[in-house]
């Protein structure tokens, strides 16, 4: 059974501006012309407490989890793509709290680097959590397969934005496993 065998999924891209915003709006655009209702989901941040955390040195825009979370629960979406690993805690909570088979994706755009693992806190935790949470976690581009190899011992697939069919297989994949 070929993925358009299968019906129409409905996909969540979740991601910020400065993390994966043209890959999920590229990915959209495909799966969109493919049949399936993919939608970008940019959660909003709560600006004074998202300054209080990042002068108190945490990582991302941890305010948008919660945002984020909402967005996702508004919504019946089967899987939900995350591309910043802020936007996988809400997709990993999405996933625990869906009255169905439903499927996390990460996809690591975010350039790894000894300093850039360490710079910020709970960055490590959040990025360790997404890689062994999600349901499937891919790369954007060969060196960023390469660092989660070297900075996490994972070898993640290179999945390019315009292989539709590639994420079609890989979404179909993961629910079928969760059915």
């Amino acid at each position: 059974m070929t993925p358009a065998d299968r019906g129409p999924l409905r996909i969540a891209l979740l991601h910020d501006d400065s993390s994966g915003g043209d890959h999920a709006s590229e990915l959209a655009d495909g799966l969109d012309r493919a049949g399936h209702d993919a939608e970008l989901v940019r959660a909003s941040t709560v600006g004074a407490l998202e300054s209080l955390l990042r002068r108190r040195g945490f990582a991302g825009s941890l305010t948008r989890v919660p945002a984020g979370l909402t967005a996702l629960l508004r919504d019946g979406f089967d899987i939900v793509h995350a591309f910043s690993t802020t936007d996988a805690a809400a997709a990993l909570a999405w996933r625990r709290l869906a009255a169905r088979p439903a499927a996390a994706v990460f996809t690591c755009v975010e350039p790894l680097d000894r300093a850039r693992l360490a710079d910020r806190r709970l960055r490590l935790w959040l990025l360790e959590r997404a890689v062994r949470d999600s349901d499937a976690v891919t790369a954007t581009t060969e060196a960023s397969r390469a660092a989660l190899a070297r900075w996490l011992a994972l070898d993640a697939p290179v999945i390019d934005s315009g292989d539709v069919a590639g994420y079609e297989r890989l979404y179909h994949d993961l629910l079928d496993r969760r059915t």
